[in-house]
């Protein structure tokens, strides 16, 4: 049997970032824009509003600890990786949650204008610029303001939010299901070797694929209703 794939603890390896990439271009062959193919049409269909526009209701505690627990790790790593201290990047980690639960009040989620990804770099890397102009610590390198590739942001939060959506998806389906997956998406191995060594029809192998990619769309969509551009 093949190992399962430990999305919590994946490594960023070139497998996972090249598995990564191509799971944001596959998602965007099916979905351009708010404009829907028959395909995506039926894919969303059931699926639940995203936490974007459930944290707009104060009243929504269940959706603003699922933010939490999606996004704070996701801010505190990119704060990590600009050379901020442990307890630094947790300071600034607060600061932009509270700014975001403040501002996304009047955040308009419009992709032809920006993408939500776009709006959250903004206000991470402001509150870098703010915690180094505090601390005295130089500014933040030329380039850095800016949310694109320059900053490493775009690709950090990929992903981040690919490796959440992995994490929440996994347990609803069964070992060999996800192991399919593991072995013919993922690891790009033929169906047909797949099938063989796991000892099932090429269809079951074809079948668990969609099952599971299914599911990662209808999570990544909850968790930012983001297609992020690769």
């Amino acid at each position: 049997m093949a190992p399962r794939l430990q999305s919590s603890s994946m490594p960023c390896t070139a497998l996972k970032i090249t598995f990564c990439h191509r799971f944001f271009r596959f998602l965007r062959k099916i979905r351009v824009f708010r404009g829907y193919s028959i395909l995506a049409r039926f894919i969303d269909a059931d699926t639940p509003p995203s936490l974007l526009l459930r944290i707009r209701e104060h009243n929504d505690g269940e959706a603003w600890a699922a933010f939490t627990e999606v996004y704070s790790p996701l801010v505190y790593g990119f704060c990590r990786s600009r050379s901020l201290q442990p307890a630094d990047a947790a300071d600034v980690t607060q600061e932009v949650l509270l700014r975001v639960a403040t501002a996304i009040q009047s955040f308009e989620y419009d992709q032809r204008i920006g993408l939500f990804r776009d709006w959250l770099a903004r206000i991470v890397i402001n509150e870098i610029r703010r915690f180094a102009q505090r601390r005295q610590v130089g500014q933040i390198p030329e380039g850095h303001d800016e949310p694109g590739a320059e900053s490493g942001w775009n690709e950090h939060f990929q992903r981040h939010i690919l490796q959440s959506a992995l994490r929440r998806c996994q347990h609803r389906f069964s070992e060999q299901t996800w192991s399919l997956f593991v072995e013919s998406w993922v690891r790009q191995v033929p169906p047909s070797e797949v099938a063989h060594q796991f000892g099932v029809s090429i269809d079951k192998v074809y079948v668990a694929r969609s099952r599971v990619l299914k599911q990662l769309r209808r999570e990544v969509t909850v968790l930012c209703d983001d297609l992020p551009v690769v």
